[in-house]
């Protein structure tokens, strides 16, 4: 009987789907269900989301501004938080599509919520990921790994 079951799928399988948004995209795990907005797209299963947005920039950014950037990520974060009423639980620098980005844990009840900044020239895209705080953090983690902008 185990050699039957070893042959019937296992890993060949696909364990993600791609999911596109304008200008961007990234895996999220396969059976989440997918949503598209004009300036979004994000997957969830039950209160866990992967989503990224976009947002155009004011003035051009480039690697050179990523320490001043940061002090006002952290407040901003601060005040998310507050808003939320959680607490900023950790911060670290990432990549993400190839891209030196600032990274935010929010604690909020029973969940973390991160938050990642990745800046190119004229656009922010932020990459969100909420889970519980007792799951893995494989679908954050897959976020980070698989996001593309285009």
């Amino acid at each position: 009987m185990t050699l039957i079951l070893a042959g019937c799928g296992g890993s060949s399988q696909k364990n993600t789907q791609v999911v596109r948004g304008h200008g961007f995209h990234f895996e999220a795990p396969a059976g989440w269900h997918v949503s598209e907005a004009r300036t979004s797209a994000g997957a969830t299963l039950d209160s866990q989301l992967v989503q990224v947005t976009t947002f155009p920039l004011i003035k051009p950014y480039d690697s050179s501004l990523f320490a001043k950037v940061r002090r006002e990520l952290d407040a901003r974060m601060q005040a998310v938080a507050a808003q939320l009423h959680g607490k900023v639980s950790g911060s670290r620098t990432v990549t993400a599509g190839g891209i030196r980005s600032h990274n935010y844990d929010v604690t909020v009840g029973g969940d973390v919520v991160e938050y990642t900044f990745v800046l190119i020239g004229r656009r922010e895209y932020q990459l969100l990921c909420r889970r519980p705080s007792s799951a893995s953090d494989a679908s954050c983690a897959q976020l980070l790994t698989s996001f593309e902008p285009a």
